[in-house]
């Protein structure tokens, strides 16, 4: 049975919030997160008024949002209140550094998310045209993407600071790319990929680009610089039934719903702001030719806690 509204106007009476000030209790939703806040409001008028106060989303907006903001080359609107800065920020990126990265916030809890695009990324031969090109495609969120055209070396690095990230924070990085149709070499063979301190030896992981890869044995080789023919036809790897232990910890791409693959390149804590982080992502082994790779970048966000 639905209560009257005199009914609830009594509930919120006989509640303990409703015996503090109005600032109070904003500093109290203050210490909860966006979406506790979000559900709050929805209890009564009173709560509502608490909750959409500035003085609540201040806290869930980095100190540093107005840096950001004005150092952007995106366009953005003027807001009437910090709440709908933090839901315009966690629904949209807006570019900076030249266009370079894109930033965002984690809408669960307004942690920072940032987006290296492909030009701020170190591309081994990424400015050899015979190897790699420049192009723009309207999916993107950046001005440019790195098109592979063939190398036999691939090796594709990135770095942030972890200052700039939210401190005490568990962040994964993630590599956004595509396929080309006429691709070559990645559904056959492993990347390996790494995130740990620039300048100190990371223990690299066994990664897939393709999504349903083929198992190529590595006697099919003749040697690590000739691939078996691209005509052959290997088993999938879900065709082959039971998998040795270390497959376990292979890592498989997933599709986005803006259309790009992403592979989780690992994780890191934001314990050190003086930290330069190091993202990775190569095969640089086999020396096998590949071709028709799409780059966007490296994307690194808030884990799943």
């Amino acid at each position: 049975m639905e209560k009257q509204k005199g009914e609830v106007e009594d509930d919120e009476k006989n509640t303990c919030l409703w015996m503090l000030p109005e600032g109070c209790v904003a500093d109290i939703l203050a210490f909860t997160t966006p979406l506790d806040v979000c559900r709050l409001s929805l209890v009564s008028t009173w709560l509502k008024s608490a909750a959409d106060s500035d003085s609540v989303w201040v806290k869930f907006l980095p100190s540093d949002y107005r840096a950001v903001i004005a150092g952007s080359s995106t366009p953005i609107p003027e807001f009437p209140s910090l709440k709908e800065l933090f839901v315009y920020l966690s629904h949209n990126h807006i570019l900076i550094d030249q266009g370079l990265k894109s930033f965002s916030l984690d809408k669960w809890t307004g942690k920072k998310c940032y987006f290296l695009s492909a030009r701020d990324l170190n591309i081994t031969w990424g400015d050899t045209p015979e190897y790699w090109g420049w192009t723009t495609l309207p999916e993107s969120r950046f001005p440019e993407v790195a098109r592979l055209k063939i190398v036999w070396w691939l090796e594709i690095w990135g770095t942030i600071r972890a200052g700039i990230l939210s401190p005490l924070t568990s962040y994964a990085a993630y590599f956004v790319y595509k396929l080309e149709e006429d691709f070559y070499g990645f559904d056959t063979r492993y990347m390996e990929v790494s995130v740990g301190i620039s300048g100190v030896e990371s223990e690299m992981q066994v990664a897939y680009l393709h999504p349903e890869p083929q198992y190529v044995p590595e006697d099919s080789y003749e040697s690590p610089y000739t691939p078996p023919s691209p005509y052959q036809v290997f088993a999938r790897m879900e065709d082959l039934g039971p998998w040795p232990a270390e497959s376990d910890n292979f890592t498989f791409p997933k599709l986005r719903d803006d259309g790009w693959f992403e592979l989780e390149l690992g994780e890191y804590f934001t314990g050190n702001e003086d930290d330069r982080i190091e993202l990775r992502m190569q095969d640089v082994k086999t020396v096998c030719a590949k071709r028709g790779l799409i780059v966007e970048g490296i994307e690194i966000r808030p884990s799943c806690m």
